[in-house]
């Protein structure tokens, strides 16, 4: 017997709070490995087309809930390596004119 689509998303709720967590933590490998798990977990609770009720309702809700928060520390992650990133080319920008400089 197959699991039920409210199993399925009980499921993937607390995946999504597992990657958030991870998240937090900046566990980025930790957060890629468990998404296609939990991506499987949501395509097979909306494999059928049956309506939703207010419990897939919520648990839809508190998932993406969820993805923003996870959204929200990767962009800014994102951001510091993009800043590191920058700062690391211009010292070596810097440290080559200053050889080029002294050549």
């Amino acid at each position: 017997m197959s699991p039920s689509r409210h199993s399925l998303l009980d499921d993937a709720l607390e995946m999504s709070r597992r990657m958030a967590e991870l998240g937090d933590a900046e566990d980025w490998d930790a957060v890629i490995a468990l998404e296609p798990e939990r991506r499987l977990l949501l395509e097979q609770a909306f494999a059928t087309h049956a309506p939703a009720d207010e419990f897939v309702a919520e648990r839809v809700r508190a998932i993406l809930d969820l993805d923003k928060r996870l959204m929200a520390r990767s962009i800014a992650a994102r951001d510091r390596v993009a800043e590191e990133l920058g700062r690391s080319s211009r010292g070596r920008k810097a440290a080559g004119a200053y050889h080029a400089a002294n050549v």
